[in-house]
């Protein structure tokens, strides 16, 4: 009994890490996909004659703490 549980939680394993693994490459490939979008788009922009726009950076949240 104790071999066939072993053997259910093993090939559990094995399928959790390669559905990560999957999703990982998915989402590396919809990053690339985004970066290249944007980047079609800024060269559309300044064959237009936009102005470029500037890349904001993120604020910081400050946080109030209640204790």
């Amino acid at each position: 009994m104790k071999k066939i549980v072993r053997g259910t939680v093993k090939s559990s394993v094995k399928l959790a890490l390669d559905a990560k693994r999957v999703a990982h490459e998915i989402n590396e490939d919809l990053s690339d996909i985004a970066a290249e979008a944007t980047a079609e788009v800024f060269a559309s922009d300044l064959q237009d004659g936009s102005e470029v726009p500037r890349q904001t950076t993120k604020k910081t949240r400050t946080s109030t703490a209640t204790a």
